[in-house]
């Protein structure tokens, strides 16, 4: 028993053994003060634990100097039977009365005490290793969120789509310790995976049309969207079709998904030919990690390419072409195919006449307020009927119809536009007399041909236009037309001649023409509604954007496609895989209602070459599905039915 001097305050011990039950008076050995001291009581043990037990808070581990602790007792907390041990070796150390100890039974010695003091010590030993290993993890963890929190402060500072590829690919290599990968990212258009960085795979990257390496596993791994990992690829079964896998002597591989929710827009590949085991699932977790961080930046810098790239477009645009038409290429409808291009067009002229002479007459102020009223309602007449304004020449309007997006009802848009220019001419005529304003009349010329459109002119300045015989062809038509007149030649009444009042003229000889020219006057135009075909459809169709995969029997390479629509009889789809009419195909594609179909058979039932806004070609193919089963076809339709 320890004892404190209430008078020097100074401590001392007193065997228990030797203090009577009744107390006793003991003397401080530093000044002499007498102190009444009684023997403590013993704490009591609980019943369900034996009396010789070292401590309650290792029941049910392994047995300690002949103690059963329980082996189905469940496992206690590391830190707890470590502190549990410590206190064991320290009443051991403490109570040197072998009858004292309650670590010692009835009748054991102090042999017994020094073998309970050793297995003692050895399972705080064991509870030590447990500690370090746990403590390492949690170390390790801690490393690799702090890596984490850095990776996602380097790729999301980054906007530059290629800068950004190339860091998250070292940062990939650095992270899980691999020896080579690379980072494929699917294309819009046809979902094909197309590589877009790669780290020490330069000699396999030589001929990207031959390099198959692992197509199938990353096709597998976007089409379902989970990570895979093999830890002995030569060995694993799900391999043993990969001829790549074999071929290159992969060992240890590992591929996951970049995911922006449940999309999925690339993969990430990393392997190690020659050590097996050289990722755990550990280092799956976090490649997988990394990849949803780096899916994240990939989209944002994505979309500030897309806004700045839309911003640029859409201001070069709006000078020249209708809101409509710009609309319709801005959310992709349609594609603006840049460069010169041959395509059919109805180009239209109209002139101010005797303008050089009225001008002289005016005041300069006067001359340019009057054009730029009479240039706004033009335009707006133009643009109402899907034109595109080509320029201003002058006092002279030049617009196309047809361009930049094939227009079959050209001919009829541009002669409509023509005789709503002469009826608002006339409505600004009344209104510059009663402001003491002088008026002038114009011409307008129309022709229908061919001609070659694109942005035409320097590096430095590009402008969009049309050029060719038929676009000078329409201004020697105007330069003949009469005075408030639509003057039209025999291409373009042959388009609107059901719908057009007209007076034929006499054939006209124009310069670079050795014929005559027929033409005509055009009076009024109607242009009769169109009511929509109505077509009934064997099997309602849903429009989707599927990710899929298929094959081409009996070829076994696996290619990638964008399912566009799909129905209980087939689907629509884009890829760049080769294919022609009447092959059979196997499509893999799981629906956004999670109903996963294998191996679904079909024919190409139709297949038309396009091409995207980089002018790359690819291949929109009808597939017909041959008959399905009962349970697929009732998937596929409640899929299509629930709309």
């Amino acid at each position: 028993m320890d004892i404190s001097c209430k008078k020097c305050s100074a401590k001392y011990r007193i065997d228990d053994s030797k203090i009577p039950a009744q107390g006793a008076k003991v003397k401080c050995p530093k000044c002499g003060e007498i102190a009444v001291i009684k023997k403590e009581a013993e704490k009591p043990v609980p019943e369900s634990l034996p009396q010789n037990a070292p401590d309650k808070n290792i029941r049910g581990q392994a047995s300690v100097g002949g103690i059963n602790r329980g082996a189905d007792a469940p496992p206690k907390n590391p830190l707890v039977l470590f502190e549990s041990q410590i206190k064991n070796i320290q009443r051991l150390i403490f109570f040197p009365s072998p009858q004292s100890s309650p670590l010692r039974g009835e009748g054991k010695g102090e042999g017994d005490a020094l073998s309970t003091l050793k297995d003692t010590f050895g399972e705080m030993l064991k509870s030590y290793q447990s500690l370090k290993k746990d403590f390492s993890k949690v170390e390790k963890s801690k490393k690799e969120m702090e890596t984490l929190v850095e990776v996602g402060k380097a790729v999301n500072s980054v906007l530059d789509m290629d800068q950004l590829l190339n860091l998250i690919m070292d940062m990939v290599i650095k992270v899980v310790g691999a020896e080579r990968g690379f980072l494929m990212l699917k294309d819009k258009e046809t979902g094909e995976l197309i590589f877009k960085v790669a780290r020490n795979m330069e000699e396999e990257l030589k001929d990207k049309a031959a390099f198959t390496i692992s197509s199938g596993i990353t096709s597998r791994v976007a089409k379902d969207g989970k990570a895979i990992l093999s830890s002995d690829a030569k060995s694993d079964e799900r391999f043993s079709a990969q001829a790549s896998v074999m071929g290159y002597n992969l060992r240890s591989l590992m591929c996951v998904p970049l995911k922006i929710k449940e999309d999925v827009i690339g993969t990430i590949y990393v392997d190690n030919r020659a050590v097996a085991g050289a990722f755990t699932d550990e280092t799956l977790d976090l490649l997988s990690s990394f990849a949803n961080q780096s899916a994240i930046a990939i989209e944002n810098a994505r979309l500030y390419e897309n806004v700045a790239k839309e911003t640029k477009i859409r201001s070069n645009l709006q000078r020249y072409l209708s809101p409509n038409i710009v609309n319709d290429i801005m959310t992709k409808k349609e594609n603006l195919v840049l460069g010169g291009e041959r395509v059919e067009c109805s180009i239209l002229f109209t002139d101010i006449c005797g303008f050089t002479s009225m001008s002289e007459k005016l005041s300069p102020e006067t001359v340019v307020q009057t054009l730029n009223e009479y240039f706004s309602e033009m335009t707006k007449i133009i643009f109402e009927n899907e034109g595109t304004l080509d320029k201003f020449i002058g006092d002279a309007i030049m617009a196309s119809f047809g361009t930049p997006i094939f227009n079959p009802h050209s001919a009829q848009n541009a002669v409509k536009a023509g005789i709503c220019m002469l009826k608002k001419l006339e409505e600004l005529q009344k209104k510059w007399e009663s402001e003491g304003r002088p008026s002038f009349k114009i011409r307008i010329g129309i022709n229908t041909g061919d001609v070659v459109a694109g942005n035409i002119g320097s590096p430095d300045r590009m402008d969009y236009t049309v050029i060719g015989d038929n676009v000078n062809l329409a201004s020697r038509l105007e330069s003949n037309a009469k005075p408030m007149t639509v003057l039209i030649s025999d291409s373009t009444y042959i388009k609107i001649k059901d719908m057009a009042t007209v007076n034929p003229r006499e054939p006209i000889m124009v310069k670079g023409k050795s014929k005559p020219v027929q033409t005509y006057e055009v009076t009024d135009i109607r242009i009769p509604v169109e009511e929509k075909a109505k077509v009934q459809r064997k099997f309602v169709r849903r429009d989707v954007s599927l990710f899929a995969t298929f094959k081409i029997p009996p070829a076994t390479k696996t290619n990638q496609c964008i399912i566009q629509n799909i129905s209980g009889g087939g689907l629509l789809m884009s890829t760049r895989g080769s294919a022609s009419v009447g092959e059979k195909i196997l499509l893999d594609f799981t629906l956004p209602d999670q109903s996963k179909f294998d191996n679904i058979e079909g024919k190409i039932a139709m297949a038309r070459p396009f091409k995207d806004e980089h002018s790359n070609a690819f291949l929109k193919m009808g597939i017909e599905f041959t008959p399905l089963s009962d349970t697929d076809f009732e998937r596929l339709s409640a899929f299509c039915n629930a709309l």
